[in-house]
């Protein structure tokens, strides 16, 4: 079955027809069983994923476009990392794509039990300072920054301040701030940078207000973004997990073949899907791409993420790093 374009109209529904369904208190622990007959490999099944709000990591929408016939995915609107463990690990998601920071902490608290079957995008961070007043990360001495919740945008933050002899709270004030109230503090002078998410780091760019700083991904947790991890339920059944991490490999490989982003597909994504302005998708496309692929690189990624947090004091220790993966599925 091939997914029809998901219109802005149509993601608004599916938002709402989540949020009316209750993603985290549904209790189920199976996936649930779709209404059609019976298909050649697959037993008729529905696979539950997610994604945010027109949002740059969004290749889970393209699942059901390489499904295998007898598999039907529902894919439901998520507002943050936190929601999405909950969701895994109480069985009513299938698959959920997170990120490092959140998932390290609860795997050593001992309440996630999910594993990473393979990546789901890249980059999607920007460190932005106010148009030729901050251009370097040493520039940030004495001035206000906006810093997100707790999260990979902090940690790599405190990564560069760091290097740079710099100490957040300390040479430099933090101003703890919302992601979606990043560009108009900016514009407003209450701050002269942030470090935020895509596409509103672009959004401040193509304004004028503000520039790239350098060196984002150049700390240990490289350019990691967020994986795709399956459920423990999910994990129980390895066909499913395997057709799962191939889903995510045809679609990154859609949006992002061999690791470049195809313009076409993210045009009509971004622009007629989301109605992205032309100049915000022109300039985002460099910031963003679909992934699949989980290697060696992206395994010192997570490492990288937790020995910077228990350096910092973030974790007590650093996590059973083996227990995070599933590397049976990663050569699909």
């Amino acid at each position: 079955m091939t997914l029809p374009p998901l219109s802005r109209r149509g993601f608004l529904g599916l938002a709402a027809a989540s949020a009316a369904s209750g993603l985290v208190a549904c209790g189920d622990e199976t996936p649930a069983a779709s209404g059609s007959g019976r298909s050649e490999g697959f037993q008729p099944v529905t696979l539950r994923n997610c994604v945010y709000a027109q949002n740059h990591a969004s290749a889970p929408l393209f699942w059901q476009q390489f499904a295998p016939e007898g598999i039907t995915i529902d894919t439901a609107i998520v507002t943050s990392s936190a929601e999405i463990q909950q969701a895994l690990e109480g069985g009513s998601l299938d698959f959920g794509l997170i990120g490092t920071y959140s998932t390290i902490i609860a795997q050593l608290e001992g309440g996630f039990s999910s594993r990473i079957i393979g990546m789901c995008a890249r980059q999607g961070i920007g460190l932005i300072g106010r148009t030729d007043v901050v251009t370097s990360v040493e520039d940030l001495a004495g001035r206000r920054i906006a810093v997100p919740p707790p999260g990979a945008q902090v940690l790599i933050l405190q990564t560069l301040l760091e290097e740079a002899g710099l100490a957040l709270d300390g040479d430099v004030e933090g101003i703890p701030l919302g992601y979606a109230d990043h560009p108009g503090a900016l514009e407003r002078g209450d701050v002269d940078a942030y470090i935020g998410t895509e596409p509103l780091c672009t959004q401040s760019v193509v304004a004028g207000v503000g520039q790239r700083i350098d060196g984002v991904f150049d700390t240990p947790m490289g350019d990691f973004n967020t994986a795709i991890w399956a459920s423990p339920a999910m994990l129980e059944q390895p066909d499913l997990c395997r057709a799962a991490a191939l889903m995510q490999k045809q679609a990154a490989e859609f949006l992002t073949p061999d690791g470049d982003n195809d313009p076409d597909v993210w045009r009509d994504l971004l622009v007629t899907q989301f109605g992205y302005e032309e100049p915000l998708y022109e300039e985002v496309l460099s910031n963003v791409g679909a992934e699949w692929r989980f290697d060696s690189t992206r395994e010192e990624q997570v490492s990288g993420a937790g020995a910077r947090m228990a350096r910092l004091g973030i974790v007590s220790g650093e996590p059973d790093y083996e227990a995070l993966f599933a590397r049976e599925y990663w050569d699909v």
